[in-house]
């Protein structure tokens, strides 16, 4: 929890920066911001392969202190340099630590709970993922917004210190340790991982995940939500900012509504959602997000209200809250747990896939059409998918396969 609150103030202050040099332009935003994300393509093969064979514990306590250590240098050069190149680098050293963090963290989760507990084992970790992710931009708003910058990144390093710290102490089960064997062979998937390049671990991993029928799902659940939320992310930072008129503080406040939202949705989704189809409730959740995304727009254009727009955010976190959490049970539950890391590094790049070609698609598109309703199209393109994934699933065919396909 603590990594990814601080990854999220990462964002925030990169948001301050680009709010300094360029206000209101969503090009330099989207320029910036893909070094959080472009890492996943070039690391998240070898991530995966690693995870798969290391102690997670290890895994997770590396990255966060080279996360911490490479911080410490971010404050120097955009505050003392005339370049961001110095920035860009730095910030895909961060991001690219993330890329081991992220499916270690996750492919942990079932050895950790009974099976019988996943649903809400993964309700419980995407509800604190998302706490940690809206408070640490709520969190970075309010410590830039008094502490400045550069003051706030060194806070930030201690807080990847402390992560590892903690996890330093875990007691993960003996058999995520990693023996003799383990180390040959993890040498030896490596230097297959490095010879077959990205783009044939992407068809490697593209053609495992298309052999199984509930992959194929997720998959596109969530091409499509990280599609959404990369459209959105840049352009609704810049019109929260014009509308507004402050830098970051605004964007924390609606940030806690938003998370509380989230919270409120994810402790009921995973204390009563075994008895919702799974699917009927994700797409429901594409079609009312949508909805409330639209309101939430209007209301802070047209009304300038930001009372009816911290009860929209609130409404729209809620039905947000089960997408992630049904997609990550689903993988769990039918996934060979031996291709965990692999399964969900290739869907992370997939993810971020999406994620950058329609940020860099939506940012364009708002330097030629108003911010407002860059986001009006995301929201009806939100609720299209709901429809439409409802449609095609009325009689619901999906059926959780027991037996993952073989791996050869």
């Amino acid at each position: 929890m603590t990594s990814q609150l601080g990854d999220r103030i990462i964002h925030i202050a990169l948001i301050g920066i680009i709010y300094r040099i360029a206000p209101g332009s969503t090009t330099q935003l989207a320029k910036i911001l893909f070094f959080t994300v472009f890492p996943a393509f070039l690391m998240s093969p070898i991530a995966g392969v690693y995870v798969d064979r290391l102690n997670k514990k290890y895994v997770l306590v590396i990255s966060n202190i080279i996360r911490c250590v490479t911080l410490l240098f971010l404050p120097l050069y955009f505050l003392e340099g005339h370049s961001l190149m110095p920035v860009y680098i730095i910030v895909f050293i961060i991001f690219a630590s993330a890329c081991f963090f992220l499916p270690a963290k996750l492919s942990i989760l079932p050895d950790l709970v009974k099976k019988e507990n996943i649903l809400m084992a993964n309700s419980f970790a995407n509800a604190t993922w998302t706490i940690s992710a809206i408070s640490g931009f709520t969190a970075g708003a309010f410590l830039i917004e008094s502490f400045g910058i550069r003051n706030s990144l060194y806070i930030n390093s201690l807080m990847y210190l402390l992560s590892a710290s903690i996890q330093a102490f875990i007691t993960f089960p003996k058999k995520l340790s990693m023996d003799k064997l383990s180390l040959k062979l993890i040498t030896k998937d490596l230097e297959k991982a490095i010879k077959k390049s990205f783009f044939y671990e992407l068809k490697e991993g593209i053609s495992y995940l298309a052999a199984h029928k509930n992959a194929k799902f997720i998959v596109g659940i969530f091409f499509a939500f990280m599609s959404a939320v990369g459209s959105l992310y840049v352009v609704m930072i810049v019109f929260i900012q014009g509308a507004t008129g402050s830098m970051t503080s605004s964007l924390g406040t609606f940030g806690i509504f938003l998370l509380l939202g989230f919270m409120a949705g994810s402790y009921v989704y995973g204390k009563w959602g075994q008895v919702f189809s799974r699917i009927k409730v994700t797409f429901a959740s594409f079609l009312l997000s949508g909805i409330f995304l639209c309101l939430f727009t209007c209301a802070l254009k047209f009304q300038k209200s930001f009372e009816l727009s911290y009860a929209m955010l609130f409404l729209l976190g809620i039905s947000m809250s089960p997408i992630p959490t049904s997609s990550n049970t689903i993988i769990h539950e039918s996934m060979d747990e031996n291709m965990r890391g692999r399964i969900f590094s290739t869907i992370g790049i997939i993810m971020n896939g999406g994620f950058l070609i329609f940020m860099f698609l939506s940012s364009l598109a708002a330097e030629f059409v108003n911010t407002f309703w860059v986001i009006i199209a995301c929201s009806f393109a939100f609720s299209l998918v709901g429809i439409i994934g409802y449609l095609m699933n009325r009689k619901e065919n999906f059926i959780l396969l027991r037996t993952p396909p073989t791996v050869a």
